[in-house]
């Protein structure tokens, strides 16, 4: 089992010490949920994917001022979407532990792609007219050879938000479900249009049909 190596965003910490001692002071979410994965070609490249314990444990705590402490766990979230979306977008992937990669598999791979959620906000509100809770999510990817040497670093971000209803932690996990399904989807129809992207994709086409020539000549 991976070490848990928790990665907090905490803001308003001295108002939270006081809240911290009074029962009903804390709201909990563990965004859990099925994400559909993408109907497209996939591109021509074997990839591996970096899916760093930041990543897998992420928890977002915050204190939100007249309300309570809210904790987020959006780890098992993150691998709920990433894992089939760049299942679908690639045509091979294997996780790998770091960059540079080994021996083998830098015969083995094209790229290598590193995944990171880099911002979490949301707002739960509490006035009366107020109709729904927000959410707003940044992930960072970056896009490496496999000797290390950076592509391109690409920021995605998605919004979502639910209806405010009387059990407020689950207003939020939809909201959250409802900003990943919106970076996938980013993910998947934009990635390969990046011009650093497009132009590594050139590139390992160029490299594969060489292969092939070179192959057919021997």
């Amino acid at each position: 089992m991976r070490n848990r190596n928790l990665k907090s965003s905490i803001r308003g910490l001295a108002a939270a010490a006081g809240c911290g001692l009074l029962v009903g002071c804390s709201s909990s979410v563990v965004v859990l949920s099925d994400f559909p994965t993408p109907l497209i070609e996939p591109l021509p490249v074997r990839m591996g994917v970096i899916y760093d314990a930041e990543l897998y444990d992420f928890v977002h705590a915050e204190q939100i001022p007249q309300q309570s402490i809210w904790t987020i766990q959006l780890g098992d979230a993150n691998i709920a979407m990433l894992e089939p979306l760049f299942d679908a977008m690639f045509l091979e992937t294997r996780e790998v532990e770091d960059i540079p990669v080994g021996p083998v598999d830098i015969a083995r791979l094209d790229g290598v792609i590193h995944p990171v959620l880099q911002r979490f906000e949301f707002d739960v509100p509490i006035g009366q007219r107020d109709e729904f809770v927000e959410v707003w999510m940044q992930y960072g990817l970056t896009l490496y050879e496999p000797d290390g040497q950076i592509v391109v670093e690409w920021t995605v971000s998605g919004y979502g938000k639910s209806e405010l209803e009387r059990n407020r932690e689950q207003s939020v996990e939809r909201a959250a479900i409802v900003a990943m399904r919106e970076v996938g989807a980013a993910i998947s129809t934009q990635f390969a249009e990046q011009a650093e992207v497009a132009y590594w994709l050139e590139e390992r086409q160029n490299e594969s049909a060489l292969a092939v020539d070179s192959r057919i000549a021997n």
